[in-house]
């Protein structure tokens, strides 16, 4: 015989919300990676030679993403909140980061 086991839901009862700030973060990664990224490959289909506006969309990207992260940092300080978003985000921003830093440094050897 089978034993029956009563469908049990699962509730949450809490008041915490995603910061608006780990939100706006998380926006602000995506689009800069998603630039970058493209900025990259597109500097790859000519032959590694980046035109000025590559970098310069490069660069305006690290500024969003700097912003992001800040934004990131700032939404982790905030009481009652879910802090994934924010966590996130700050992945995502400092691995734009981190590509950029990565692009300058081999683009000065």
């Amino acid at each position: 015989m089978e034993s029956v086991k009563p469908n049990r839901k699962k509730y949450r009862f809490t008041n915490k919300k995603h910061s608006f700030k780990a939100m706006l973060s998380l926006l602000l990664g995506i689009i800069s990676l998603t630039a970058g990224a493209v900025m990259v490959y597109l500097t790859y289909l000519n032959h590694g030679q980046a035109e000025l506006r590559y970098g310069s969309v490069l660069f305006v990207c690290l500024i969003i993403s700097l912003i992001g992260f800040i934004l990131a940092a700032l939404s982790v300080r905030e009481p009652d909140r879910w802090y994934f978003l924010s966590y996130f985000s700050m992945f995502l921003n400092s691995l734009m980061l981190i590509l950029c830093g990565v692009i300058v440094y081999l683009g000065v050897l």
